[in-house]
């Protein structure tokens, strides 16, 4: 087998498989030529001469498809494409199938000659109707994917079908994912474990990481795992982030924290998101590994800067009033910045954060408070109905309005906040923003002193009157007895 058919199995996602997939499986080949072609790949002159006078003089269409591949690959020749692309297309014009397959492969990414989907359409047909798995797995391709012609799976599995019985891995693949998805084919499982199972065995790594999505989806983790595994180790980076978010998992009879960590910090390296947050999560918790709080907010801001708002707002509160983790002095990192980057994207929490933030630093940032406190309360926040409550009751930021307040005042009542219930019994004490009421107001003290409120337990003792305790002021009672 010449080189450039070994080059077409390297470990490619399935995909990308297809793309090359003209150089791959096995071709109707000239012995005399395929042995010529192998010396003169690795140099031998003499070689090289005899295989160029069987293409000039003898027209051979298996030398003048080797001495295309090799101008392609630069292997015994210089590498010249549009060389290849003639060498190649004159074998093809003889019938020769796998000849017809390369060139659709040249005509569909533009070697040699411009891009031409529609040629490359017509040479994969031709070639397929040849015999060459290749030609028919790429031909399968775009049937099923709908280039240059109509989707059409079912005719799409009859070539990877064809294809798959010659031996050639990437057709099985293919055929595989069309049984997974049941598209042109009957929905079969087992079939597509056991396709993928012999892809994986012809040299497509990606098809272990099929396998691992499927035990996976079984509720097999320990077969899962093992596949997600030989997926990494073949260099599919896909199956960086299952292999390591199932072997950190608990419960998982299979779990390796020291094994999880590495692939998910492989993947992390790739900028995968949900990586990030993983490792972040394991070394906040420092749940069977030591906590790392400097670990762990260096990975949320890593999530945070590729636009997780969860991220965003635990990184804030780790350098909230503290500095970033494992800092010794220098200037300590304003956490409002992450904090307004998870409220932009609707985080509840950050919003209350910093508004409260915003709150503290008066002036103008008042009216911004106000403004973020009502969007955290309008989400459920209930300290932010309490805190834009106050600002309405009392005109802090924005313009006071009492009446606007009091239904702010009872969602955070109702939250359980006693400040909000005591707030709300002055409101129908002294008929602030509604009408005085005695019974509400009495029932709203009661419920903020039962909480441990203590300005309402004094205005409580008041209006039942009770003895207040030696030394304590009680508030005067303003409604109705």
């Amino acid at each position: 087998m010449n080189r450039l058919r070994r080059l077409g199995r390297r470990a490619l996602p399935i995909v990308a498989a297809l793309a090359f997939a003209s150089f791959t499986g096995e071709a109707a080949a000239s012995p005399q030529a395929g042995a010529l072609a192998e010396r003169a790949g690795q140099g031998d002159p003499a070689a090289l001469d005899a295989l160029v006078a069987m293409a000039r003089k003898d027209k051979d269409a298996e030398a003048e498809y080797e001495l295309g591949l090799m101008a392609f690959e630069g292997r015994g020749l210089q590498r010249n494409t549009k060389q290849a692309f003639q060498l190649v297309r004159r074998a093809a014009i003889q019938g020769h199938a796998d000849a017809c397959s390369t060139l659709g492969y040249f005509h569909q990414h533009g070697v040699g000659t411009p891009a031409d989907l529609p040629q490359a359409l017509a040479w994969y047909r031709k070639g397929a109707a040849g015999g060459s798995a290749r030609a028919q797995t790429n031909l399968g391709w775009f049937l099923e994917q709908g280039i240059a012609t109509g989707k059409d799976p079912a005719s799409a599995a009859e070539w990877y079908r064809k294809a798959a019985a010659q031996g050639l891995a990437a057709a099985q693949a293919n055929l595989a994912g069309l049984h997974v998805a049941g598209n042109g084919v009957a929905a079969d499982e087992a079939k597509a474990i056991e396709l993928y199972k012999s892809a994986l065995a012809g040299g497509v790594n990606s098809a272990a990481l099929h396998l691992g999505r499927l035990f996976e989806e079984r509720g097999s983790l320990a077969e899962a795992i093992e596949y997600y595994l030989a997926a990494a180790r073949g260099g599919i980076a896909d199956a960086e982030l299952p292999a390591g978010r199932l072997l950190v998992a608990e419960g998982n009879p299979r779990r390796n924290l020291g094994q999880g960590v590495f692939w998910l910090d492989r993947a992390a390296a790739r900028d995968k998101l949900d990586a990030l947050v993983m490792l972040a999560t394991v070394y906040d918790k420092g749940a069977g590994v030591p906590r790392d709080p400097q670990l762990a907010a260096g990975y949320f801001r890593r999530a945070a800067e590729l636009g997780d708002a969860e991220s965003a707002f635990r990184y804030a509160t780790y350098i909230d009033g503290a500095g970033p983790p494992g800092s010794a002095g220098g200037e300590r990192e304003d956490p409002s910045r992450w904090y307004r980057r998870a409220a932009e994207k609707g985080h509840n929490e950050a919003q209350f954060r910093l508004a409260r933030r915003l709150q503290a630093e008066g002036g103008e940032s008042r009216g911004e408070s106000v403004a973020w406190f009502r969007k955290a309360a309008g989400s459920g926040n209930a300290a932010a109905a309490l805190q834009l409550a106050i600002a309405l009751d009392e005109g802090a930021g924005v313009a006071a309005s009492p009446e606007e307040a009091l239904p702010w005042y009872r969602k955070a009542a109702e939250a359980g906040d006693r400040e909000a219930m005591y707030r709300l019994a002055v409101a129908y004490d002294r008929g602030r923003g509604t009408r005085a009421d005695f019974v509400r107001a009495r029932d709203y003290y009661s419920r903020a002193a039962a909480l441990g409120h203590e300005e309402a337990a004094r205005v409580l003792q008041r209006m039942v009157g009770l003895t207040a305790p030696e030394g304590v002021q009680l508030d005067p009672f303003k409604g109705m007895r």
